[in-house]
């Protein structure tokens, strides 16, 4: 067990270096400065970006599922490997570039289904409660299934709503990506954080058998 989760660390961490040497790259193909106002990247290049992030995340499922069995054990694995990932990626980033600055400096997070804009503190603090839980899941009999239930699928889902539209919100507040982002909208963020831990807990419950 212990082997697989510092092999799957390993490989989130070196996965991050990736994503991290690409926003480098497009920040000096796009002539460098601040991110916000956000640049305009041209429709080919676009395209790519949100293919290039869909498919990161398509490699996280996949080296997740390799490393372990059942459902419970594999939505931990996941849960780690992304919450690696998405920290190790601001580790090299402020590595190689000196940013963010610190954690209230806003980022673009996400461009599916439309731009995220949000603090790195907020990232964070998902990937904290993503390791949390994925310790959970991880300690789960090994076939027991990720089956969080009617219940924990919908706090789940609303929980995922409400963070995205809260980021995709402050994208539509600076005029779409035009201005400068500044107050971040804590209640709606902070809700469906709430309604996220409930769904994994539920989730956690039920693969250790405690709830049917």
């Amino acid at each position: 067990m212990k082997e697989k989760v510092v092999f799957l660390v390993v490989f989130a961490a070196a996965m991050a270096f990736i994503e991290a040497a690409v926003v480098i790259y497009l920040r000096d193909l796009l002539g460098g400065g601040p991110l916000f106002p956000m640049k305009d990247l041209s429709p080919k290049l676009l395209t790519v970006e949100i293919a290039r992030e869909g498919a990161t995340v398509v490699m996280l499922l996949c080296a997740a599922s390799l490393s372990f069995r059942g459902g419970a054990r594999r939505m931990g694995a996941f849960l780690l490997a992304f919450a690696a990932w998405d920290v190790f990626y601001y580790v090299w980033l402020r590595v190689s570039i000196g940013w963010p600055a610190g954690l209230s400096d806003w980022d673009i997070l996400f461009l599916i289904p439309l731009p995220w804009v949000g603090p790195v503190w907020s990232v964070l603090l998902i990937c904290a409660g993503m390791l949390v839980y994925s310790a959970g899941f991880l300690r789960a009999p090994e076939d027991a299934p990720f089956a969080p239930g009617a219940w924990g699928w919908a706090t789940g889902t609303a929980g995922a709503l409400a963070v995205i539209g809260t980021y995709i919100h402050e994208w539509v507040k600076i005029g779409y990506g035009k201005g400068i982002p500044s107050g971040f909208s804590l209640p709606p963020y902070f809700a469906g954080i709430l309604l996220l831990a409930v769904s994994g807990w539920i989730a956690y419950r039920r693969a250790l058998g405690m709830l049917r």
